[in-house]
């Protein structure tokens, strides 16, 4: 089941800090943007038997909220700190990168933080019913 929650921020800046414990750490780099969906995001190892379907849903759900909220802006952050059982890194980054070439062909501004990265984060996050939102995708 992938996870996702999803803060719609007025601005967000990230700036790398140092490596995390996995075996895969990609080159990183600052990050800075105005209002957008900032989607901290984990795929679970189950998610690999039906990733296509998988990578949809992921994709409907954070789409119907980009929609609702009016934003075109969105980050994806790898973050396995959602629990469960996670899926290998190879896979969880192949999937990470499925979800934001999906997000860039349809139109959204979107953006990657690096896997295995820890990043120094500044945001300011909206208060109304949907600014903090979470999901999980069987």
């Amino acid at each position: 089941m992938a996870r996702f929650m999803a803060w719609h921020v007025d601005y967000f800046k990230a700036v790398p800090s140092e490596q995390g414990r996995s075996p895969i750490v990609e080159k990183s780099e600052s990050l800075e943007t105005g209002d957008a969906l900032l989607v901290f995001i984990s795929f679970e190892k189950q998610d690999t038997q039906s990733e296509s379907r998988i990578l949809d849903r992921t994709y409907n759900e954070i789409s119907s909220l980009a929609t609702q909220l009016k934003v075109e802006t969105i980050v994806l952050n790898p973050f396995a700190h959602l629990f469960g059982e996670l899926a290998a890194p190879a896979d969880a980054v192949r999937m990470l990168d499925e979800l934001y070439e999906m997000l860039k062909k349809r139109g959204y501004d979107a953006y990657r933080l690096s896997f295995g990265m820890f990043y120094e984060i500044e945001l300011k996050a909206k208060g109304h019913r949907l600014s903090r939102v979470s999901r999980i995708i069987a």
